[in-house]
């Protein structure tokens, strides 16, 4: 009977309904700090991921403008499209529309510098159909934008400032 009575004695460590209660409030607001993190988190690299888009599509137009211009022997405009000449014959052509440019070349027709804010071109010296330089306003993010510049290779730097009427678009 003696073993009975000391069981009963003795004191059990427990926590009371009032301490388990606080420390369910207290993880309860814990896991919605974390679940609003993750929110937070996930809402800030879908941010990311559509710049790194949006970026990389202004690069592959940016590239791909680069390359017809290097390889071609010459530009003329006709209408609201670009020829770009090689070797005497068209190689390929970009369409200009309000908000976009449309490359045609054999085998691929393709939409570059998508959503563009402004473009000019700066025509040769020696003839207003053919185009010495392309100038392309585009927008990157909602706050950047940039100017690209592509141009032939030409000697007109040599005798700018001796033409009064040349308008550059930089």
């Amino acid at each position: 009977m003696s073993k009975n009575r000391n069981i009963i004695r003795k004191r059990l460590k427990a926590n009371t309904l009032v301490e388990l209660l606080l420390t369910m409030i207290i993880s309860g607001i814990i896991f919605l700090l974390v679940f609003d993190g993750v929110d937070i988190i996930r809402r800030f690299s879908h941010m990311v991921n559509n710049r790194i888009s949006t970026n990389q599509t202004v690069l592959y137009s940016h590239q791909f403008m680069e390359h017809l211009v290097e390889n071609a022997d010459s530009i003329v405009k006709r209408g609201n499209k670009l020829l770009f000449y090689r070797e005497s014959t068209v190689s390929d052509s970009v369409a200009i529309g309000d908000s976009f440019f449309i490359l045609e070349t054999p085998g691929l027709t393709d939409t570059l510098f998508a959503g563009y804010i402004n473009y000019g071109t700066s025509p040769t010296p020696d003839n207003t159909n053919h185009i010495d330089s392309i100038f392309i306003h585009c927008a990157i993010n909602t706050r950047d934008s940039i100017w690209l510049e592509y141009g032939l290779p030409s000697n007109r730097y040599a005798y700018l400032n001796s033409i009064e009427d040349y308008e550059d678009f930089r």
